[in-house]
């Protein structure tokens, strides 16, 4: 009869336990410079008010018009682009550059500005 009780309360008591797997930290999204400043990672936060630079290989791009309607404009860390299609479909960069289209600016690591050729620049 003890043996009964005992295995019972064993059971029980074993039944109740869980076993937790240990959460996993997210990985940073930006890391301290050498220069003393922030590096973004990919998808971090970058420009902004706090001028926050991507890592190598990684070009800030923010939302197409944030550049001359938002002051201290932020935008994302994303890869640079090695390949774009010849689309035509101009864009004017942030640079007052125009582009064969969106892809292209952001290969050149320039956000857009708006869509459509940029005016011509006095000579």
């Amino acid at each position: 009869m003890r043996l009964t009780i005992l295995s019972l309360t064993a059971a029980a008591l074993l039944a109740g336990c869980h076993y937790f797997k240990p959460v996993e930290e997210a990985a940073p999204e930006a890391v301290p410079a050498s220069s003393g400043g922030i590096i973004a990672l990919e998808s971090g936060t970058c420009a902004g008010i706090a001028a926050i630079q991507c890592a190598e290989g990684l070009v800030c791009i923010m939302d197409d018009g944030a550049c001359h309607s938002i002051a201290d404009a932020a935008g994302t860390c994303q890869p640079k682009r090695e390949m774009c299609t010849r689309e035509y479909r101009p864009v004017c960069g942030c640079d007052g550059e125009t582009y064969g289209n969106k892809c292209e600016a952001h290969a050149a690591g320039v956000s857009v500005d708006y869509d459509g050729e940029c005016p011509p620049t006095g000579s």
